[in-house]
């Protein structure tokens, strides 16, 4: 696991260096009507978990990191979700969810065919006939990590504390599907610097296709950006639906 994910300075940053919400955007658009049965895996910090279950649904998230848990039961209406510590597998096997979701582009931290392959098989076990499995991974045909280089930061972030924080990303490594970086963040007000690395792994539809029918799921739809456009190699993003194929 990332240490971003572990380290609690960080965890106290990740709202507002995530701040984006194109991602939520879209998925709500697609969810069913509540109260339907959300699972949100990988739920971080709880955001969009929390304010699915103020929309009326019942909503369980799951991450792996304790920290981000901690940081989602102290939000406001975090009461109302069932938070869990751990991977799908960790679920009662016989829970049904009438639609999973996966944001931030966690799938990407996902850098063996096994641990894909359990998570899909873990879906298909757990999804209510019809429903649904959203998830995002960034198009390796449009070489994002190109502009993952200092000279290519973001604006720098007010904090609420009055903290000036700049967050900037530097390519270590690109090896076939793998791209290894590091994730600085420096306060301008004469505050601690810190640092993480990462790698992510950047599959193509087809082998993603791929792993997913192996596992009892197919791609039901597929889109290319956060405003629904079709699929093509120049798209940011590679956003399926997966369904179970019987």
């Amino acid at each position: 696991m990332d240490e971003h994910y572990k380290e609690q300075t960080l965890v106290e940053l990740y709202d507002t260096v995530n701040a984006s919400r194109n991602d939520f955007d879209f998925y709500c658009a697609q969810l069913p009507d509540p109260p339907s049965r959300i699972l949100d895996v990988g739920c971080g910090t709880g955001t969009f978990a929390i304010e699915l279950s103020v929309a009326g649904y019942a909503v369980t998230g799951i991450d792996p990191a304790g920290a981000m848990i901690a940081a989602a039961r102290a939000k406001p209406g975090a009461e109302d979700v069932r938070w869990v510590v751990g991977e799908v597998s960790d679920l009662d096997p016989d829970m049904r969810f009438d639609a999973v979701v996966m944001t931030g582009h966690a799938f990407q931290c996902l850098l063996r065919d096994d641990q894909i392959m359990g998570l899909f098989q873990n879906m298909a076990q757990r999804l209510a006939p019809g429903a649904s499995f959203w998830f995002e991974t960034r198009n390796p045909a449009a070489k994002p990590w190109l502009r993952w280089t200092p000279e290519h930061a973001g604006p720098p972030k007010t904090l609420a504390d009055g903290r000036i924080l700049q967050v900037t990303h530097d390519v270590q490594s690109v090896e076939g599907e793998f791209v290894t970086f590091s994730e600085s963040y420096a306060f301008q007000n004469g505050h601690e610097a810190l640092s993480t690395q990462s790698c992510l792994r950047f599959l193509s539809l087809s082998a993603i296709k791929g792993l997913a029918a192996r596992t009892g799921l197919s791609v039901h739809s597929v889109s290319g950006d956060w405003n629904g456009e079709a699929f093509d190699d120049r798209s940011p993003e590679i956003i399926l639906e997966l369904k179970r194929l019987d």
